[in-house]
C-alpha cells in the first residue's frame, strides 16, 4: 500500500536555525524555493548565513511519490547533496542532507510520514471494529407496507386532534397577551414601588474593565527574570573518565600524492551507521565528540536561583548530534566474512544520538559505557556581562523540560507560573522573551584595571526580545503524566502549544511564554514555517516545568 505524504519536513542541523524543526503542506506546494531573500518559503538569515544566496535554489515535488527535484540556482558559493557539490538539477530522496556552501547551513530532507525509517514513530494500532465503528450503519430494518383503510382512518382522526389543540393554544395566547398589556399599565396601582428609608442602603451596580494585554508591561515586569544560557558539553567514558573521540583514517590523494583525514563509520547493524569512537588516549587522528558555543534561554522560577529551561539545554548529548563539516561524509567499517572491512564512503548519520551509541570501537555496548558532561554552562542576566556558572539540577522524563541552579549572593526575583494549565484556551493572547540567535548582539565596552590585562575589554551583553502571538491550536499528547488516562485523540509529536509568535528563533528555546497576565503558561520549544513563509512556534504546558518543581507521585 502507498504512503499519503502529508508534510515536507526540513530539520536545521547547523546555521542560525540549528535545532529547528520546519513544515511545508506536501499537497499546497510544489515547490519549496531556498535562500536569504524574504519571499523564499524556506529563508535564511541575511547576517548569520552568508554563505548562502539570495535565491539560493528550489525542491520540486516528483511524478513518483517519495523523489524530489533539488536545483541549485546558480548560487555563489554552490550546493551539496549528500557532501557532492550540485550542477544544475539532481534527484532528491527523504533522508538526504543539503548543505548550502561547503562550510554554510546544512540542513536533513524528510518528509510525514516518513519513508526513511518506519521506527521514527511508534502510535497505538486501534483495532479495526473499534476504528470504523462510528461510521457503520443499520442496515438490518426492513421496510413497512403502507396499509390503507384502517390506517387513512386513524390519520383522519389525528389530524383532527392536532387541529383542535391549535385552536386551544391560540385562545389561551391571545388571553395571556391581554392581561399581560393591563397588568403593566396599572402596576403601580396594583404594586406601588416601595420608597427607601433611611436604614435602608441603595447598591450600585459595578462593571469589571478587563486589564489590556500589554507586552510592554510584561517586558518591563519579568526582562531581569530571563536569563541568556551558554553551553558546551562532550561525551566521555564513564568507567575512565577519558574524552570520547570519532576515529579518522589518514588518506593519501593518488593525483597529488598529499594526505588527508576521512572519519571512520561503522555499521553494527544494517542500515545502522555510527561513528567509530575510541578513547582519547588510543585514537591517533581523530576528533573528539563536543559542541561549544551553544545558547538558550531561561528563566527565574525560585528566589534561591532555580531556573526552568529545555532539556535539550541541560543535556544536549542526549539528542541528534551535528557533526562537523569535515565528518560530513567519511569510510565505511562493515563486517565482512567475519572481518571488518572498510567498503566504500558513507553520510554521517543525521539521526545519531551520543549517549545512546550502540557500538565502542568495533565491539557493541554493553552496559552504562558512554557518559555526557558539560564543558561549560553559564547564565547572564539581561543587560550585564557577568557569566555566572550554573549546573543541572534534575531533567524530566515526560517532555524536553530541565532544572538549572545557580550560585550566588544576589536576590532573585522569579516569575509568576500559572498553576491551572486547563485554563488556556485556543485563541488566548502571549507573549514570548528569550534570546533569538538572528536578534542583533549588543556589545560593551569597558576600562580594565587589573594588571597583566589590557586597558579595554569589549563583551557582549544579551538584551532579551519579546515578541507577541496566539495560542493557535492546544495539541495533545501521549505522554501524559499523574496516571491520565489516554483517550480521544492525541497528537505523537507529544503534548504542545502552537503558537503564532513569528519573530523567534534558535537560541529562544527554553524561554518563558506568558498569559496576558504576565503568568508564564508555557516553555518555547521549536518552530515551523508554513508555505507562504509565516512561521508558527510550539511551546511545552508549564505543567512539566511544575512536576520538576514538586514530588508528584506517578503510583497512587
Amino acid at each position: 500500500m502507498s504512503t499519503e505524504i502529508r508534510h515536507i519536513i526540513i530539520k536545521h542541523l547547523s546555521g542560525s536555525k540549528i535545532n529547528q524543526i520546519e513544515e511545508f503542506d506536501y499537497q499546497a506546494n510544489d515547490s519549496i524555493s531556498f535562500g536569504r531573500a524574504i519571499q523564499n518559503q524556506l529563508q535564511f538569515d541575511a547576517e548569520q548565513d552568508n554563505a548562502v544566496s539570495r535565491e539560493h535554489g528550489t525542491i520540486t515535488k516528483g511524478d513518483t511519490i517519495g523523489l524530489f527535484t533539488l536545483t541549485d540556482n546558480n548560487s555563489l558559493n554552490g550546493t551539496y547533496l549528500n557532501g557532492q557539490k550540485v550542477t544544475g538539477s539532481v534527484t532528491l530522496k527523504p533522508g538526504d542532507e543539503i548543505t548550502l556552501g561547503a562550510n554554510g547551513p546544512r540542513f536533513l530532507f524528510d518528509v510525514n510520514p516518513s519513508l526513511v525509517s518506519a521506527d521514527a514513530t511508534q502510535l497505538i494500532n486501534i483495532p479495526a471494529a473499534a476504528a470504523t465503528a462510528e461510521y457503520q450503519i443499520e442496515s438490518n430494518i426492513e421496510p413497512q407496507k403502507a396499509g390503507i383503510g384502517k390506517e387513512t382512518f386513524e390519520r383522519a382522526i389525528v389530524s383532527e386532534r392536532k387541529r383542535s389543540k391549535k385552536t386551544l393554544v391560540s385562545v389561551l395566547g391571545a388571553a395571556l397577551l391581554v392581561f399581560t398589556v393591563l397588568g403593566y399599565t396599572f402596576k403601580d396601582k396594583i404594586l406601588p414601588t416601595p420608597v427607601p428609608t433611611e436604614t435602608q442602603v441603595v447598591t450600585h451596580t459595578t462593571t469589571v474593565v478587563e486589564e489590556a494585554f500589554s507586552p510592554e508591561k510584561i517586558a518591563k515586569e519579568n526582562t531581569e527574570k530571563v536569563v541568556f544560557i551558554e553551553f558546551g558539553f562532550k561525551l566521555t567514558h564513564a568507567p575512565t573518565g577519558d574524552d570520547i573521540y570519532h576515529q579518522y583514517s589518514r588518506q593519501k590523494d593518488e593525483k597529488t600524492g598529499k594526505e588527508y583525514l576521512m572519519p571512520l563509520f561503522i555499521e553494527m547493524e544494517p542500515g545502522v551507521v555510527e561513528p567509530l569512537l575510541g578513547l582519547k588516549k588510543n585514537v591517533i587522528d581523530g576528533a573528539p565528540i563536543a559542541m561549544a558555543q551553544l545558547s538558550g534561554t531561561g528563566f527565574i522560577v525560585d528566589e534561591d536561583g532555580y531556573i526552568l529551561t529545555n532539556k535539550h539545554i541541560a543535556e544536549p548529548w542526549k539528542y541528534p548530534y551535528t557533526f562537523p563539516a569535515d565528518a560530513a561524509q567519511g569510510l565505511l567499517y562493515q563486517l565482512v566474512n567475519g572481518e571488518w572491512k572498510i567498503t566504500g564512503t558513507v553520510n554521517a548519520p543525521t539521526h545519531w544520538i551520543p549517549s545512546e551509541s550502540q557500538s565502542f570501537g568495533q565491539a557493541p555496548i554493553s552496559g552504562k559505557i558512554l557518559s555526557g558532561e558539560s564543558t561549560y554552562m553559564t547564565v547572564t542576566f539581561a543587560k550585564t556581562d557577568s557569566r555566572i556558572s550554573a549546573r543541572m539540577v534534575q531533567a524530566s522524563s515526560n517532555h524536553d523540560v530541565a532544572m538549572l541552579k545557580i550560585d550566588h549572593m544576589a536576590e532573585f526575583s522569579p516569575v509568576v507560573l500559572k498553576e491551572d494549565g486547563g485554563k488556556v484556551a485556543q485563541g488566548q493572547k502571549i507573549a514570548v522573551m528569550g534570546y533569538p540567535g538572528i536578534s542583533p548582539s549588543v556589545v560593551y565596552g569597558r576600562a580594565v584595571q587589573e594588571f597583566g590585562k589590557s586597558n579595554a575589554e569589549v563583551k557582549m551583553v544579551p538584551d532579551p526580545t519579546i515578541t507577541d502571538g496566539t495560542i493557535g491550536k492546544i495539541i495533545r499528547g501521549s505522554n501524559l503524566t499523574n496516571n491520565a488516562e489516554l483517550s480521544g485523540y492525541y497528537s505523537p509529536m507529544g503534548e504542545y502549544y502552537q503558537l503564532t509568535a513569528s519573530q523567534t528563533g534558535s537560541g529562544n528555546s527554553g524561554g518563558p511564554v506568558f498569559d496576558k497576565e504576565g503568568k508564564v503558561i508555557a516553555i518555547f520549544a521549536a518552530s515551523t514555517t508554513s508555505q507562504e513563509g509565516a512561521r508558527i512556534t510550539f511551546a511545552i504546558p508549564i505543567k512539566y516545568g511544575l512536576d520538576l518543581m514538586h514530588l508528584t507521585p506517578v503510583i497512587q
